[in-house]
């Protein structure tokens, strides 16, 4: 049974979410900025070429975690008594990862055949694994105390010390290499900062001990959310990676500005997705009814707000390129055109997968992520080859659409229920005239003038059609007075 002392689902995800937004609208706003200075100082092909270390970076990473710290959060929030006293086995256990998991990336960008600045910079980027080991379970630590208001501020400090020290470099020397250094900066910063945090609210950081009989047990635990971390790395990565053996690599850099600023927008929902984990599976433990109300209603939610953004995004796609970035390449307009339409999906995909977490489902979102994995590795293979980049757009879109329609079929067989159609309807009603707005008033305003009054007539047209019941705007106005200074 909750305790009387234990606060509402409600409060708890609404306080961390609204600390969770202000973080990540912080962190959007100052990642957007650096990404066009990045774009900027480095260049198409410059850029081009640290999207690929990125992509192979990002496509073994999860060698160095094996899904231990996403389990141990999780059983954290469930059993925190019984499970702190594992958070030094986590750390060893981190740090042998985290040696197998530079050896392998390092080795195998060598035996890719890339070239030989391109495998230092990728070993370099291995090396913040073994700092990692220390404060990945440490913010793990305190995700399962539901203090997602404290890690979300944390990153804040963590991208304000690496855009100010990669600023720096770029200025001084713009080669992308510079970029990899700044992230040694910020690590040994965080992890001091964290460790006084922990001891100072007393969320349970235990002694030294190890326990090696357990590590068997964590990664088992780990299993499934290493699966479903692999097959996203390769559903993120593994279109960069094949369309680098097709394309120069300015063609690479215009892909991935189109796909950076296509996903910048899921900052809407991201704190949401990270505050529902630890505070759900609490609630999954008592009362397991209690979770659908949050299903539909968030669902509803991230349409009402992904819809018109894909929509406007995808008829001011070559504005926003050429005025953001300079790009003066209708490519990068062209994937940027197609991506936007991965924004809705990606936010009710990653949803769904942070759902299932909290109500011990993980293996079926493994599931879901090995089959969707496999066919994004298949489609950028079929696609890449003719189309290029367009391609490479098209597959991403598709493989998120195949991810969507599986996580639809698995939750409406748990809860045995749909959406209702008519509010669907009003959304997309919405959305398409603002689209018709936005298609008339841009050829004649300036792209940051047609931005916000495509948004305050959205805003419009959502009260005026009904989209959400008196009931929603009640609690809506209750949660922002609730969370008043």
């Amino acid at each position: 049974m909750t305790s009387e002392n234990t606060p509402s689902a409600g409060r708890v995800i609404a306080r961390n979410t609204l600390f969770g937004l202000g973080a990540q609208a912080a962190l959007r706003v100052l990642g957007f900025l650096f990404q066009i200075l990045i774009v900027r100082q480095l260049g198409d092909a410059e850029f081009g070429r640290y999207s690929i270390v990125l992509a192979w970076v990002g496509l073994f990473e999860v060698l160095g975690d094996l899904g231990i710290s996403q389990y141990f959060a999780r059983e954290v929030a469930r059993q925190p008594d019984q499970t702190r006293n594992l958070f030094w086995d986590m750390v060893a256990l981190r740090a042998l990862l985290a040696l197998l998991c530079s050896v392998i990336t390092t080795l195998g960008a060598s035996l890719y055949d890339y070239p030989a600045y391109i495998v230092v910079s990728v070993f370099l980027f291995t090396l913040t694994y073994f700092l990692q080991a220390v404060y990945v379970p440490l913010t793990a630590l305190l995700t399962g105390s539901e203090r997602v208001d404290i890690t979300a501020s944390l990153g804040v400090l963590s991208q304000l010390i690496y855009i100010v020290a990669g600023a720096i470099f770029l200025f001084i020397s713009p080669q992308f290499i510079w970029l990899i250094l700044a992230s040694f900066i910020s690590l040994p910063i965080l992890i001091g900062v964290t460790l006084n945090v922990v001891r100072r609210y007393q969320l349970g950081l235990p002694r030294l001990h190890l326990n090696r009989r357990l590590w068997g047990s964590i990664l088992k635990g780990g299993a499934p959310f290493a699966l479903t971390h692999l097959a996203l790395s390769f559903a993120f990565r593994v279109d960069t990676i094949i369309l680098s053996g097709w394309v120069s690599d300015s063609t690479v850099g215009w892909y991935n500005i189109a796909y950076n600023l296509a996903l910048s927008f899921l900052a809407i929902t991201q704190a949401f997705n990270d505050a529902i984990v630890p505070t759900l599976a609490r609630v999954h433990e008592t009362n397991e009814d209690d979770i659908q109300p949050w299903y539909f209603r968030s669902v509803r939610w991230m349409v009402a707000l992904s819809l018109p953004a894909a929509v406007g995004g995808m008829l001011l796609a070559e504005p926003i390129i050429v005025n953001l970035f300079g790009v003066e390449n209708r490519a990068a307009a062209v994937a940027f055109f197609i991506l936007i339409w991965d924004l809705p999906l990606v936010m009710y995909t990653s949803f769904c997968g942070n759902l299932t977490t909290s109500m011990r489902q993980e293996r079926a979102a493994a599931g879901v992520y090995i089959m969707t994995g496999i066919s994004n590795v298949v489609m950028n293979l079929l696609l890449i080859p003719p189309f290029g980049i367009v391609g490479a757009s098209l597959a991403t879109v598709l493989t998120d659409l195949l991810t969507a329609l599986l996580f639809y079929a698995l939750f409406r067989r748990t809860f045995k229920d749909s959406f209702r159609l008519d509010r669907m309807l009003r959304v997309s009603a919405a959305a398409l005239l603002m689209g018709g707005i936005v298609w008339l008033i841009s050829p004649y305003l300036h792209l940051f003038l047609t931005i916000p009054i495509a948004g305050a007539a959205y805003l419009v047209l959502i009260y005026l059609l009904g989209v959400f019941d008196p009931l929603e705007r009640e609690r809506i106005g209750r949660m922002l007075m609730r969370f008043r200074p």
